[in-house]
Parts: C-alpha cells; sequence; structure tokens
C-alpha cells in the first residue's frame, strides 16, 4: 500500500516537536492536503491538537500496547481518504519502555511502518556540537530512516548559518527547517499541555500562528517529498472488532470538557457492534435511554465545582450503576464515581458516590508508565485469567474507605494500591489503567455481551 507519510520526532522532549507537527498538519491543511495525524504512544492531549489542526480524528500508535499487525492495521484503516499522514513521535527518538530495548519507542514504530523520520534538534547554545549529536541519533540505529532535520530555536543568522553547515557538511544530513525561538506557546498544567477541547477558539489562533511559523522557517516541500518517498507497506486485513456487527445495545459514552480521554479507536470499535449516545457530564441533566455507561480520563479536578453542581445527573448516574447496568470507568471516571474529590488545596467536591473510595490530588504524579495486568476475576470488560497491557498516568490516589472487590492483580504498573486495581461493585468496573480496544479486543464482545445479558433480565 503506497501512503505518503513521515514523522516528526525529536532529540528529547520538550524540544517543540508538538508545535512543529501542529503547524505543519495546518499548514498542510492549508495548501490544500486531507493530512490523517497519528501520534506515537498512549497520549490523548496532543491527539486532541491534531484534531482541530486537521479536522481528522488523531489515532496511536503504540508498540508496546499494540502488536506489529495490529499497528499497521489502524495506520492503514485510519489513513482511507486522506493524502499524506503526518506522525508526532513521543519523548526522544529511542526512548521506549525501559533503558535497553526499543519497545514503545518512535524508533520501533517509524520501523514497523517503514516511515521516513524528520529530526527535530534543540540546537540553542551550540554550533559544531550539532554535528555530532544529530550523528549520534543516525548511527545509533542505521534502520531508522533519518531523511532530515530542523534545527529548533536558533539565535541569530550566523548562528543558523553555522548550525546548518555543521549538520549538512559533518552529519550528513538534510537540514528542511532553521526555526528561530518563538513566542507562541500552548498552555499546560500537570498533565501536560491543556487539551484543545477546552479552549477550542483560542486554540484556532495558536494553530493559526503555528501554520504561518513553520511557512517561514520549514522547508514543507522537503518534507512532502521524504512522505512521497516511503516505501509501499505491507496491506493488512481490517481487525475483527472493527467490523460492523450491530446490535439493539445503546451504550452512552461521557464525553466532554471533563472526560475526553479516550482512544478513538475503542468508540469506533463500540460503534461497530452499539449504537452510542455522547452524554455532557457538565450540562445534561438526565442520563438518556441506554444499556451501558462507558466513562473516559479526564480533567474531572478542573471541572469539579461543576460537577457536582450537576447533582441531577450524578444522581441518574448512581441510580443506574445500581440498577447493575454495566457501567466501565477509566482514570477520571474512576474518580468521578467516587464519594468525594479532594483538590491539592483541601477543598472537597462530592462525585457520584456509588464507589466505596474518596480521591484526593497531588502535586506530583502518582503513576506514569506501560501497565500490565492479570485479571484475577471477571468483569463488565474482561475474563478471568487474560491479561490486558495498558497505561496509567495521573496525579490522583484512592482513599479506600471499605475493602473493595479487585479485578486486576498488578504484574507491572501501580494500579490503585501498588498491587492492584480494577475496583467492582454491581456491574460497575473503575480503573486507573487505559486500555487500547488493539491491546485487548475482547473488551468490547465482553462489555457489549454483558449490557446484553442485563438488558434481557432487566
Amino acid at each position: 500500500m503506497d501512503i505518503p507519510r513521515v514523522i516528526i520526532s525529536g532529540v528529547r522532549s520538550r524540544i517543540g516537536k508538538t508545535m512543529i507537527s501542529i503547524g505543519l498538519m495546518r499548514a498542510l491543511v492549508n495548501r490544500g492536503y486531507r493530512v490523517q495525524p497519528y501520534k506515537v504512544g498512549p497520549d490523548f492531549i496532543d491527539p486532541s491538537f491534531h484534531y482541530f489542526a486537521t479536522g481528522r480524528q488523531s489515532r496511536n500508535l503504540d508498540s508496546f500496547m499494540l502488536a506489529k499487525e495490529d499497528l499497521i492495521e489502524t495506520f492503514e484503516r485510519n489513513f482511507r481518504d486522506a493524502d499524506i499522514a503526518v506522525i508526532e513521535g513521543t519523548m526522544g527518538l529511542y526512548d521506549s519502555h525501559n533503558a535497553i530495548d526499543e519497545k514503545g519507542s518512535t524508533a520501533e514504530v517509524s520501523k514497523i511502518l517503514k516511515c521516513p523520520v524528520i529530526l527535530v534538534a534543540d540546537v540553542e547554545r551550540m554550533s559544531r556540537t550539532v554535528a555530532p549529536l544529530i550523528l549520534g541519533y543516525k548511527l545509533f540505529d542505521p534502520k531508522v530512516r533519518i531523511e532530515g532535520v530542523i534545527l529548533n530555536r536558533v539565535g541569530n543568522e550566523r548562528h543558523a548559518m553555522k548550525a546548518r553547515l555543521a549538520a549538512e557538511k559533518l552529519a550528513k544530513v538534510r537540514v528542511v527547517g532553521v526555526v528561530p525561538r518563538s513566542n507562541i506557546i500552548i498552555p499546560d498544567r500537570h498533565l501536560g499541555l491543556i487539551p484543545a477541547y477546552e479552549r477550542k477558539e483560542e486554540f484556532e489562533n495558536i494553530f493559526d500562528k503555528l501554520a504561518e511559523f513553520v511557512e517561514k522557517y520549514v522547508d514543507i516541500n522537503a518534507i512532502v517529498e521524504a512522505a512521497n518517498n516511503a516505501p509501499t507497506l505491507e496491506d493488512v486485513p481490517e481487525h475483527p472488532v472493527f467490523m460492523h456487527k450491530p446490535s439493539d445495545v445503546r451504550i452512552g459514552i461521557v464525553r466532554d470538557r471533563s472526560f475526553n480521554f479516550y482512544y478513538e479507536d475503542n468508540i469506533d470499535a463500540l460503534a461497530s457492534k452499539a449504537e452510542l449516545i455522547f452524554i455532557d457530564s457538565l450540562n445534561d441533566r438526565k442520563l438518556p435511554g441506554v444499556d451501558a455507561l462507558y466513562i473516559g480520563g479526564g480533567f474531572p479536578e478542573v471541572f469539579a465545582e461543576k460537577l457536582e453542581k450537576n447533582k441531577s445527573l450524578r444522581k441518574e448516574i448512581y441510580e443506574f450503576c445500581e440498577s447493575g447496568r454495566p457501567v466501565y470507568a477509566e482514570c477520571g471516571g474512576l474518580m468521578y464515581l467516587g464519594e468525594k474529590l479532594r483538590l491539592i488545596d483541601g477543598s472537597e467536591y462530592e462525585m457520584v458516590g456509588f464507589m466505596p473510595y474518596d480521591t484526593e490530588m497531588h502535586k506530583k504524579f502518582q503513576a506514569l508508565g506501560y501497565s500490565i495486568y492479570k485479571a484475577e476475576r471477571d468483569c463488565p470488560i474482561a475474563r478471568k485469567g487474560d491479561t490486558v497491557f495498558g497505561h496509567e498516568f495521573h496525579y490522583s490516589k484512592v482513599i479506600l474507605k471499605e475493602k473493595p472487590n479487585f479485578v486486576f492483580r498488578v504484574e507491572r504498573g501501580k494500579g490503585i494500591d501498588g498491587a492492584r486495581d480494577g475496583i467492582l461493585k454491581e456491574n460497575t468496573q473503575a480503573n486507573y489503567i487505559h486500555l487500547h480496544v488493539l491491546s485487548y479486543p475482547a473488551m468490547v464482545e465482553k462489555f457489549i455481551k454483558t449490557a446484553k445479558n442485563c438488558k434481557k433480565n432487566r
């Protein structure tokens, strides 16, 4: 399959690759391209930027959670009707799930997809040293196709000239951009950048500025040329979890400014088997007629006061959980289903109250990284004995009020208490781990089957 594609990676995190990726995506859209965005690794915030920059939902490409064939499948399936794929990398090019092997790295994804890489390098306060810096990335793994470099945060014109010459003459790499320091800022907070869903108009203005910035300082034609020269990719059939097989099940998805951390493939997989109804936890007063609920992650701590004020919806969700119909909640959803949410300043807010715990926010993250869990009992989304792969990233901590029924034993990760995750009460399950449907496809069938059985027995 011929897919023009390119990865924008960095020599490390906070190097400017997100701003350059977004600016490139919007600039290509402005030129008339249909751009399909992707993000390497477990990330929800950068994909929100990609969506508003391109008008197409960004997809995660994670080689730790996804098998090689599944990673290629989601890449190809979501490219349909697009002209070019722009993939934003994660962390530094070679950073992975540990210090030794490449699993989960941008480099590994680039090799799986046979994708050219444009490396973003911070060259502030260096000139000739740029050469060994870039050369190290080229030589570390010759199978990674570094087709160009963007020199970011250059000073004056003399500095820019010296850095370019060092990269081209000594490191023998094509320079496709020389970018000065920018005063364009994307707002952030404790989990990183603020999702675009929260400030759409403000971000639209930022994206337009980034497009102008990239047009001015980056050779977009050279990047498009590299993308067009990417080799043919093997054609992988669509995964069965996405094949259309409708049922009479209606699933409510709580998706709004508070809860918007969803893998888009999870939404697509559920939509292929059930009718989805989207719910706004801040503004909707009643639940629609649904057979199951899915509450993703997000920032309930930012909207805690508004969530508390919507008493009628909280009451309806409590009664829904109490009815025994299936509810699946991840991270922010876990926080929402508890009794109280305690913020760093000591203020407390009432949440749904169905689960026997409070959650409290901390200044330092409580979990960050990939997770591997073993299911110790059947639950709405997993079968006893199955192993699930996912990730955790949160600043909250669960304060248990009573001994719960845990679903998962932690083999890698933190979970709720360092050893277990996933609290089950009735048919309501809440856990910190985020799951991608291609890391555990059985979650869709299990969730819908649970909803069907509950519906039949009501």
